[in-house]
């Protein structure tokens, strides 16, 4: 168990189910103590509660719609939050038929990329003036390569991402808060067979040099390393089983 992360309240958005989940889950074993949050599930996100609770950690939901920046300021700003962990995004996969490109270009960014900068701008000065803080932002393969018409808004609004990593790195430093981003590329979670085919995904793996997705576990793992690394930031860490640097 970590010295340094035991007792630090983390919040994991989008954490109800999923990676965040298993990023929650990862803190809590460091001896977080973690918010579980969602917008719209708050059943899910208190039975993820109740089984680290029954594992003996400490865990709370935080029920916010990361979109709605008075609900962001109001609900984490006064959370006392020392790692914030952006996770939270919308499903590329479930774009609604009768949403024009347009209204679903700007939900994905809202989602993907304005919730994370709300959540970042509630807990900065909160970490500002104690001195310390993580913050880690969970982007995507997807941001560093071309991807396919339907995938384009999402790509964006992870490459955006990055920016917004680097920008409060550079700002955040002198405060002893550390700013990093995270990028997976496919990973096994509960609903990667809801989205895709088998098919799909061995044709999708076939282009990775390691043939395999990464598991939701791997990339928890990571996440907690990151935010271990006190000299480490502004940066990002790619765990995707190669297919970032394949031709």
């Amino acid at each position: 168990m970590s010295d340094e992360l035991t007792g630090k309240r983390a919040l994991v958005t989008g954490s109800a189910q999923g990676l965040g989940r298993a990023i929650a889950e990862a803190l809590a074993e460091q001896g977080c103590q973690v918010l579980i949050n969602c917008a719209h599930s708050p059943e899910k996100a208190e039975t993820v509660c109740r089984v680290l609770r029954e594992k003996g950690f400490v865990a709370e939901q935080l029920i916010c719609d990361i979109t709605n920046e008075a609900e962001v300021r109001e609900k984490i700003g006064n959370a006392g939050i020392d790692i914030l962990v952006n996770n939270a995004r919308q499903d590329p996969y479930r774009r609604p038929p009768e949403m024009s490109d347009g209204v679903w270009f700007n939900h994905l960014l809202n989602v993907n990329l304005t919730g994370a900068y709300l959540c970042a701008q509630a807990v900065r000065e909160g970490m500002k003036q104690q001195r310390w803080g993580r913050i880690l932002n969970v982007s995507s393969v997807q941001a560093h390569i071309g991807m396919e018409e339907r995938l384009l808004p999402y790509a964006v609004s992870k490459a955006g991402m990055h920016a917004l990593t680097r920008c409060l790195a550079l700002e955040l430093g002198d405060f002893g808060i550390t700013v990093n981003t995270l990028a997976p590329g496919m990973v096994e979670t509960e609903n990667m067979r809801l989205r895709l085919s088998d098919e799909e995904i061995e044709r999708k793996l076939s282009r990775f040099p390691l043939h395999r997705a990464a598991t939701a576990r791997e990339v928890a793992e990571a996440a907690v390393s990151t935010i271990r690394c006190g000299a480490m930031t502004g940066e990002t860490v790619n765990i995707n089983s190669g297919i970032y640097f394949a031709p």
